[in-house]
C-alpha cells in the first residue's frame, strides 16, 4: 500500500515537471521562429537581396501557431508586427498604412489559430482517449491477475479434492473387496435384541461407541449398523484396524502425511480421521493403539483437529467415533499400556457383543443363511440339514464365534456331494482339541484367551484350588495367575475383589491335609 502511493506520487511529480518544461518550450518557440525570421531578412539585408520580412514572419506565426499553440502564437504575431514597425522600412502595397498590415497579421493569425486549435483538440482527444485506454487496460490486467489467482486457488483445492475423492475411490473399492459376507444382523435371541435396540438408542447421537466383545461375534457388522441408522449414513464409513497395521504406519494412517515428511513419503496422503469427516469412522481392536499414539487420538476426538505428519497446518475434523476390542481396557488401564482419560472417552456407550455360544438359538438361523449364501456362490443346491448335524453345531461351543461357523459352513458346502449339508465330525473334534478345559489347574494355556470371558469364568473355588496347586505362588511360569490364564496384577485384583487371602489358603489346605507344616507366606 505504501509502496504504491509513493509511485502515484514520483509519477504526479514527473508529469508536474514535464508540464512546465513543455509550457515553457512552447513560449520559446514563438522567440525563436520570430528571431529567425528576422535574422533571415537582415542577412538577405546585408548581401542587397529581397527581404520580405512579411512573409518570413508570417512563416514564423504559422510555425509557432501550429507548433506551440495560440497564446505563443499571439506572441509570435505581435513581435513580428513589431519588428516590422520599428526596425524594417519594407516596400509599402500600395497606399497602405500600417494598421493595416496589422489587419493582415490578424486575419492571417485567425485562421492559422483556427486550423491549429482544430488540430491541437483532435490530439488532445486522441491522448485521452490513449490515457483512458491505457488505464482500462490496467484495470483489466489487475483484474484478469486477480482472476487468475482465484483461479489458481481453486485449481489447487480441486486438486486437492480430487485427490481426496481419489484416494475415498480406492479406499471404498477395498471396503467392497474385503467385505465381510454378513450381509445383515441375524438373530433373534433375547441377548442380541437387547444390544440391537442399544444401537437403534445410540445410533441418532453422535456420541462415541465402545464395541467389545470376543473374537469373531461381528463388532464391525454392528458398528455399520450405528453408522447405517444415523444421520451421517449419506457420508463415509472408514475402518481401520490398529492391530493389521505396523505401529510406525499407524500414525500416517490415522492423520495422514505430506510429501517428504519421512522416508519414501513421495506423496502426499490423506488420513483415515479426514477421510470420515463428516462420517464415521471405526477403529477396530483400539486396545493395539500404541501409548504414543494414544494422546493424539484423545486431542482429535475432544478438539476436533490434528495436523498431518510433516504439517502445521491444523485441520478440522467432524467425525464420530465407534471403537471396538476384544480385551478388557479397564484391565489394560490398570497395567499401564491403555491411557485412562482415553478409556473415558471411548467409554461412553458401552455395547458389549454376546458370544455365540450364549446365543445358541441363533445358530439354526446362521447355518441356513451361510448354507443358502455359500451353496449359490459355488452353484451348488444344498435343501436339507438333519437334525443331528444341527444338534452338533448348536451343542459346540464355538470359541471362534461367528467367523468359525462361517468356515465351518463353507468347508461343509464344498466337500457336501448332495442336497444335503454335511458337517464333518471331526472338523468340529479339530476345534475341540485346540480349547483347553479352563477347569484344570495344572494345564497351562497355550493362547491368551480375552480377559474378559475368562474373568466372567473365575471364580472364588478356582481362585482357591489354583493358590493350593500354585502352593501360595501367585506369579512366575507355575503361578496361580499362569495357571488361570491371567496376568498377575489380574489375578491378584480379583483375588482381593473376592476376598482370597493366600496365607489362609494355605493354612487351611495343610491343617485339611495333616502336614503340621507352618505356611508360609505367598510369593508374589
Amino acid at each position: 500500500m505504501r509502496s504504491s502511493i509513493l509511485s502515484s506520487f514520483v509519477t504526479d511529480q514527473t508529469f508536474a515537471m514535464r508540464g512546465n518544461a513543455l509550457h515553457l518550450a512552447r513560449y520559446g518557440a514563438a522567440v525563436v521562429s520570430v528571431v529567425l525570421a528576422l535574422a533571415a531578412a537582415l542577412v538577405l539585408r546585408w548581401y542587397g537581396l529581397p527581404h520580405p520580412f512579411m512573409s518570413f514572419s508570417f512563416a514564423a506565426i504559422a510555425i509557432t501557431f501550429w507548433c506551440a499553440g495560440t497564446m505563443p502564437g499571439l506572441i509570435a504575431l505581435a513581435l513580428s508586427y513589431s519588428a516590422l514597425t520599428y526596425f524594417f522600412t519594407p516596400a509599402k502595397i500600395g497606399d497602405l498604412s500600417w494598421d493595416s498590415y496589422l489587419i493582415i497579421y490578424g486575419v492571417f493569425g485567425f485562421f492559422v489559430c483556427w486550423f491549429s486549435s482544430s488540430r491541437r483538440r483532435a490530439e488532445k482527444l486522441l491522448a485521452e482517449a490513449r490515457d483512458n485506454l491505457e488505464i482500462r487496460v490496467k484495470e483489466r490486467t489487475a483484474e484478469l491477475r486477480t482472476a487468475n489467482e482465484e483461479l489458481q486457488h481453486t485449481q489447487n483445492e480441486l486438486s486437492e479434492l480430487t485427490q481426496k475423492l481419489a484416494q475415498e475411490k480406492l479406499y471404498l473399492e477395498d471396503e467392497i473387496r474385503n467385505d465381510t459376507n454378513f450381509m445383515e444382523i441375524i438373530g433373534t435371541s433375547p441377548r442380541l435384541r437387547r444390544v440391537l435396540k442399544l444401537v437403534e438408542t445410540v445410533a441418532p447421537t453422535d456420541s462415541t461407541v465402545l464395541i467389545s466383545g470376543e473374537t469373531g461375534t461381528g463388532k464391525e457388522l454392528i458398528a455399520r449398523a450405528i453408522h447405517n441408522l444415523s444421520h451421517r449414513q449419506s457420508g463415509t464409513f472408514v475402518r481401520l484396524n490398529c492391530a493389521a497395521i505396523p505401529a510406525g504406519l499407524l500414525e500416517s494412517e490415522l492423520f495422514g502425511h505430506e510429501k517428504g515428511a519421512f522416508t519414501n513419503a513421495i506423496t502426499q496422503r490423506i488420513g483415515r480421521l479426514e477421510l470420515a469427516n463428516n462420517g464415521t469412522l471405526f477403529l477396530d481392536e483400539i486396545g493395539e493403539l500404541p501409548l504414543e499414539l494414544q494422546p493424539k487420538l484423545l486431542r482429535a476426538l475432544q478438539e476436533r483437529e490434528f495436523e498431518r505428519l510433516g504439517s502445521t497446518r491444523t485441520l478440522s475434523t467432524n467425525v464420530r467415533l465407534i471403537a471396538a476390542t476384544n480385551r478388557d481396557l479397564s484391565a489394560l488401564v490398570e497395567e499401564g499400556k491403555f491411557r485412562p482419560d482415553l478409556f473415558f472417552r471411548l467409554n461412553v456407550f458401552p455395547v458389549d457383543l454376546p458370544p455365540l455360544r450364549e446365543r445358541a438359538e441363533d445358530i439354526p438361523l446362521l447355518v441356513r443363511h451361510f448354507a443358502e449364501e455359500f451353496s449359490s456362490r459355488m452353484n451348488k443346491t444344498i435343501d436339507t440339514i438333519s437334525s443331528g448335524v444341527m444338534d452338533e453345531l448348536c451343542q459346540y461351543l464355538w470359541p471362534g464365534n461367528i467367523r468359525e461357523l462361517q468356515n465351518v459352513i463353507e468347508r461343509a458346502v464344498i466337500l457336501s456331494p448332495g442336497p444335503e449339508l454335511v458337517v464333518p465330525s471331526p472338523a468340529l473334534q479339530a476345534h475341540e482339541k485346540n480349547v483347553l478345559p479352563l477347569k484344570k489347574p495344572a494345564a497351562r494355556a497355550t493362547r491368551r484367551q480375552p480377559v474378559r470371558r475368562i474373568l466372567s469364568n473365575v471364580d472364588r473355588d478356582q481362585i482357591i484350588q489354583a493358590l493350593k496347586d500354585a502352593h501360595g505362588q501367585i506369579g512366575g511360569p507355575d503361578g496361580a495367575a499362569s495357571l488361570l490364564g491371567l496376568k498377575r496384577t489380574t489375578f491378584i485384583t480379583r483375588m482381593k475383589k473376592l476376598g482370597v487371602v493366600p496365607g489362609d489358603v494355605l493354612e487351611s489346605s495343610e491343617l485339611s491335609e495333616g502336614t503340621g507344616h507352618v505356611a508360609g507366606s505367598a510369593v508374589v
